[in-house]
C-alpha cells in the first residue's frame, strides 16, 4: 500500500509545483516572463492572434469503426480562418494520438515520429471561418506505433497483424500540436484537443 501512497504524494507535489509557477504569459523566444513587459493595466494585455484561436478549433463528428479507423472533422468555430499543419511534413505528421480503454486497461497509439519525407517544408491547410476539414485516421494504415511496435509507411497493422477495436471499447482521439517557431512564423494553430467515442 505504500507505493500507491508515494505515487500519489509525488503526483501531488508535481501538480503543486506547476501551480506555483508564474501565471504571467510567456512570450516567443523567452523561457521566463520579463517583468518589464508586464502591463500594469490588465485591460491592456491582449493575446496574440494565434493564442486567441487556440479555443476555436474542435474535433467534431467523430466516428470509429471496428477496423480501427476513425473519421472526424476539425471544425473552426470562429469567424477567422485557422491554419493547421499538413500531415505530409514533419510539423504535422505525428500530431495524432489514439487512446484505447478496454476492460479498464489503457493502450496508447501514436503516429510514428520517425518518418522520412522526400520533400519537407512547413506547409499547412487553411480552414475558413465556420468551416471544417475532414480527417481520417487508420491505425492499420502504416506509420502508427502501438502494441510495442512502430509500423512503417508500407506496413499494414502492427508486426504483420491487423488490429481491431471491440464492442464496448472507449476510443479517445487527440490532436496534439506543439508550439514551434515555424508555427509562430506561419500563424499555424497549436494546442491540444480531443474527442471520444464508444464502439457499439
Amino acid at each position: 500500500m505504500k507505493k500507491p501512497l508515494l505515487a500519489a504524494t509525488a503526483l501531488s507535489s508535481l501538480l503543486s509545483a506547476c501551480v506555483a509557477a508564474s501565471n504571467e504569459p510567456l512570450r516567443a523566444g523567452s523561457n521566463t516572463p520579463n517583468q518589464s513587459n508586464i502591463a500594469t493595466n490588465r485591460d491592456e494585455v491582449s493575446a496574440r492572434p494565434i493564442e486567441k484561436s487556440m479555443n476555436t478549433l474542435n474535433i467534431t463528428k467523430l466516428e470509429v469503426s471496428r477496423a480501427a479507423q476513425a473519421t472526424l472533422q476539425l471544425e473552426n468555430s470562429s469567424k477567422a480562418p485557422i491554419r493547421i499543419w499538413k500531415n505530409s511534413n514533419s510539423w504535422g505528421a505525428a500530431c495524432w494520438r489514439v487512446f484505447l480503454i478496454r476492460n479498464g486497461t489503457l493502450e496508447v497509439f501514436f503516429q510514428n515520429p520517425d518518418q522520412e519525407f522526400t520533400r519537407n517544408g512547413p506547409a499547412f491547410d487553411e480552414i475558413p471561418g465556420g468551416g471544417h476539414l475532414d480527417q481520417k485516421l487508420d491505425l492499420n494504415g502504416g506509420n502508427w506505433c502501438g502494441l510495442g511496435h512502430c509500423s512503417i509507411h508500407s506496413e499494414r497493422g502492427f508486426g504483420g497483424k491487423k488490429f481491431n477495436f471491440e464492442p464496448n471499447d472507449t476510443v479517445i482521439v487527440i490532436y496534439d500540436v506543439p508550439v514551434t517557431q515555424e508555427a509562430y512564423d506561419n500563424h499555424v494553430w497549436y494546442g491540444v484537443i480531443a474527442a471520444s467515442a464508444e464502439i457499439k
